[in-house]
């Protein structure tokens, strides 16, 4: 008998991400796809960012970071200031974050920056992408943030590993990130522009873990009614006292 092979379903990125995409998500056999128009929006804005850090001071792309932004970075050092500030950055402690929540972080930060408003290259979106269909999945430590600015460690870790360090977890294994990027013939994220800052300022890591939570907490409730409705069954209970007309 031939086997049959499930068609995959698509969650789309950019446009209108829903709690229903992330239950999809986390069920598995799923493709990613960046919305058409997000792709405009991404195109316009990196060449724009490209164009007016040449004339103009930009935050984050051609000065230093929080104390140090009125300092000028030479053209020279762009690149070397956003792959420094993940590294600065990705400095966790304490157990890894559990792999769900990593893959709902990297949808979320891929959803974010594919919507157009952050100046990122395309080479970070595939990037992303890549590790989400190929189950690689950034090891990203419990502890650890910096000021309000979002969930910039745990959001480093997975920048980390875009450009080929860090560690990974891949097929159920922790392992170097140079390894799974090997094994799936993937080359590093190479990082311009206002990329660094792009990756690791957001607030992916709180924002998955509570949808998560919020989609298990569903599960568990439905879970309880339907448990309830049964055990009342087996035991031939009273409801009167669970009638609508009294609740």
């Amino acid at each position: 008998m031939a086997s049959r092979t499930l068609s995959k379903k698509k969650i789309s990125v950019g446009g209108h991400l829903t709690l229903s995409d992330i239950v999809l998500f986390l069920e598995g056999n799923v493709s990613i796809e960046i919305d058409r128009e997000a792709l405009k929006k991404i195109s316009v804005s990196k060449k724009y960012l490209d164009t007016i850090s040449v004339k103009e001071i930009i935050y984050g792309v051609n000065t230093g970071f929080g104390p140090l932004a009125r300092t000028y970075i030479h053209p020279s050092k762009q690149r070397d200031l956003q792959y420094n500030l993940v590294r600065s950055h990705a400095v966790g402690q304490g157990a890894p974050l559990d792999q769900r929540f990593v893959r709902v972080m990297m949808l979320l930060r891929l959803h974010t920056l594919a919507q157009g408003f952050s100046g990122v290259s395309m080479e970070v979106l595939h990037g992303l992408k890549n590790f989400i269909e190929k189950g690689i999945v950034p090891v990203v430590f419990e502890h650890g943030s910096v000021g309000a600015s979002g969930d910039l460690v745990q959001l480093a870790h997975i920048a980390l590993a875009l450009i080929g360090e860090g560690e990974v977890f891949m097929e159920g294994k922790r392992v170097k990130t140079a390894v799974a990027l090997k094994k799936y013939a993937l080359k590093p994220v190479s990082l311009s522009g206002r990329d660094g800052l792009a990756l690791i300022n957001g607030t992916a890591a709180m924002t998955a873990i509570s949808a998560v939570t919020l989609i298990e907490g569903e599960q568990l409730i439905a879970l309880a009614l339907y448990s309830s409705a049964l055990l009342l069954e087996i035991a031939e209970a009273n409801i009167e006292s669970i009638h609508p007309f009294i609740s």
